[in-house]
């Protein structure tokens, strides 16, 4: 290669650069003094460097720079877009530099810079029609309808303030402008789940592999299935892989049939129990419950309910009340038994057999087909607290089962807790005399449940306190309780014992004794005993056991040595008529009296009677011992020589008037004469004793 050529300095060429400079300097210096030819909008005018209009340069460049490169110092954001393309500048063809041709100046403070000739400009039709698909973010569904304000709050001021934009500077990020409600935690964007044109919640851009939009499930929110804050939501699934293999409805919805009844649907459909549910289910339903005639009869009975009569001709809607469509709704019986009849039926025992053995089994009395009649006979009754025996069994069930409320046919018969006592249904034919037996069935305790009349292991004493021993065992009953000629209005033709039971054997024998042994000084009782018990037994009235009888203390009439010698008989005469109580004579009647007059003739024939009475006892001890004092006791007191006299010297037998004779004692003379004179004696007392 040859040398390079040095050259010198080429004098014609730069004395025409010097020539060019100062005319581009004159030019400049001109334009300096130049006029504004028009002026500044409202937001330039208030620039400091724009002020008066005389500072071209600082929006035109200058001499060696431009009108969009001092735009773009000023607007440094919408430069940025530039340069990156994005954003309406970005994407602005043929060039987004020219800003002079959409945004016109010197048109004064009225004229807006981004106005609808701007866009026209720019080659949009209208601002609200602008197509934001260039932009990255397609207006669709809600966000089409949207005022530009409603996204863009300053497109409608008139100025906007230094820094401000307009339009740019929006992340088209949905969280941008929404509340997040998956708080970050969501692994997709927004757009892979939702689509814009629906609502929100349906998540209608999300394809779930599972089920499509036939399916029920297709229309359930999100939330339905993965609620938030679970192991299964909707921000944890969506960063996991789809489980393996297919998923059964068990796997999210708990069974609402028994288990007997999925293995017997699963029977019939010839499927696994895990496949069960669509044999009845379908998934295009709105509702889980399925079509009634979807039920034929055989499935029915794996539920534990055969539709046998009465209910085979029942319509689905008699038991699951609400249908809608063909579709069942209410399955509130889902899982009840045959026989729990309560679960339909009103209970028209009201509670009764709510508890205890046959609590809700109405079948346990009652026919499966129908309610009438019952099937509670004599066994069944045998079971229960009350035993049908004897009379009872031929009794209707409603003489003793009444309804609570006679007046109202709808009221429920008493069976539950109905009394047992005998007097609940029968009248107290003995007038509450055993009110008090310690026995709370004391009917029972001595009558047979045949009739009233079989008694048996009657106890006399224990039920009435009146032992029955002696000659009250002998006796028959009727001795003591008389029957009537007709029962009484209870029935009842067996006598009552008369009297009062403090009137102890006065109650039923009469007091031979006349009152006798009830006088004060009588004891009141004799070795524990009282009344007639304490001298008698009763084996017999004539035996006596009060520990010898003191005639004295019982009578008040002392028995002198003679009468204590004599044998009762002497004096209470043995006689079968005496009187006496029920069913008895008294043996020993009653002595004559206690005078000596009573039982003794008087010997005397009344010559000692005072006021038609003879007192013996004036002169004659108990033992029958003379106490006769002639002095004390007579009109004549006996002398030396009277006194040695026997009585019968001067007391002389007496021939008596009917025949006979007695002693004569009065009246005799007391003068000597009529004793001693001649020829006197006793007998010259004519009077004879009457």
């Amino acid at each position: 290669m040859s040398a390079p050529v040095k050259r010198g300095i080429d004098v014609p060429r730069l004395a025409l650069a010097l020539v060019s400079l100062a005319g581009v300097g004159l030019v400049f210096a001109l334009d300096l003094g130049r006029t504004s030819p028009g002026p500044l909008s409202a937001v330039h005018a208030r620039a400091p460097a724009l002020a008066e209009g005389r500072r071209c340069s600082a929006c035109h460049g200058g001499v060696f720079g431009s009108l969009a490169g001092a735009c773009l110092d000023c607007h440094a954001p919408v430069a940025a877009d530039i340069a990156a393309e994005r954003g309406l500048h970005g994407r602005l063809a043929p060039d987004a530099r020219d800003c002079g041709r959409c945004h016109s100046e010197h048109h004064g403070p009225e004229a807006p810079l981004a106005g609808a000739r701007s866009f026209l400009a720019a080659g949009i039709a209208a601002r609200e029609r602008y197509d934001h698909a260039d932009l990255g973010f397609e207006l669709a569904g809600a966000h089409a309808d949207l005022a530009c304000a409603e996204c863009h709050a300053n497109a409608d001021v008139a100025e906007l303030a230094r820094g401000e934009r307009r339009f740019g500077g929006l992340d088209p990020d949905c969280r941008s402008c929404h509340a997040d409600v998956h708080d970050g935690r969501m692994a997709r964007s927004c757009s892979a789940c939702h689509d814009p044109e629906q609502p929100f919640a349906l998540a209608a851009a999300f394809q779930h592999e599972r089920f499509d939009a036939r399916c029920a499930h297709g229309q359930a929110a999100c939330v339905d299935c993965h609620p938030r804050g679970s192991a299964r939501s909707v921000e944890t699934e969506a960063g996991r892989s789809p489980p393996a293999g297919e998923r059964g409805c068990a796997d999210c919805h708990a069974a609402p049939h028994a288990p007997g009844f999925l293995a017997g649907a699963a029977v019939l459909g010839d499927v696994a129990e895990a496949e069960v549910c669509a044999a009845c289910h379908d998934e295009e339903h709105t509702g889980f419950a399925g079509h009634a005639a979807a039920m034929p009869t055989a499935l029915h009975a794996a539920s534990g309910f055969a539709l046998a009569p009465p209910h085979a001709e029942r319509e689905c809607a008699d038991c699951h009340r609400e249908l809608r469509g063909d579709v069942i709704v209410d399955f509130a019986h889902r899982e009840r038994a045959a026989d729990d009849c309560g679960a339909c039926h009103a209970d028209p025992h009201a509670g009764q057999f709510a508890d205890g053995p046959s609590a809700e089994a109405c079948v346990a009395c009652h026919a499966r087909e129908r309610f009438t009649p019952v099937r509670f006979g004599l066994a069944e009754h045998a079971a229960t607290a009350f035993p049908l025996e004897g009379s009872h069994q031929a009794v209707a069930c409603e003489r003793c089962h009444a309804r609570e409320s006679p007046e109202s046919s709808g009221a429920p018969r008493r069976f539950a807790g109905t009394p047992q006592a005998c007097a609940t249904c029968h009248a107290d034919a003995h007038r509450g005399a055993f009110a008090g037996l310690a026995e709370a069935q004391g009917c029972a305790s001595c009558h047979q449940a045949t009739l009233f009349g079989d008694v048996h292991a009657f106890d006399h004493g224990r039920a009435t306190g009146f032992a029955l021993d002696g000659g009250h065992g002998r006796a028959e009953c009727e001795a003591c309780h008389v029957p009537s000629s007709a029962p009484d209005e209870r029935g009842r033709s067996f006598g009552f014992v008369a009297g009062r039971a403090e009137q102890g054997c006065a109650r039923c024998h009469a007091d031979v004794h006349d009152g006798a042994f009830g006088r004060a000084e009588v004891p009141r009782a004799v070795a524990g005993k009282t009344g007639c018990a304490r001298c008698h037994t009763t084996d017999s009235f004539a035996e006596f056991d009060c520990g010898g009888f003191d005639h004295e203390l019982w009578t008040g009439y002392p028995l002198m040595p003679e009468h204590a010698r004599l044998e009762c008989a002497a004096c209470h005469p043995s006689s079968a008529d005496a009187a006496g109580g029920v069913g008895e004579r008294r043996h020993f009647g009653r002595s004559a009296g206690t005078a000596c007059a009573d039982c003794h003739e008087d010997p005397h024939v009344g010559q000692f009677a005072r006021d038609g009475a003879t007192d013996c006892a004036r002169c004659h001890a108990d033992g029958g011992e003379l106490r006769f004092d002639h002095g004390r006791d007579a009109r004549f007191a006996l002398d030396g020589t009277h006194a040695e006299l026997d009585c019968a010297a001067c007391h002389r037998p007496w021939p008596l008037e009917g025949g006979g004779e007695a002693v004569r004692f009065k009246p005799l003379g007391t003068e000597c004469a009529d004793c001693h004179a001649e020829g006197a004696s006793a007998s010259a007392n004519t009077e004879v004793p009457r």
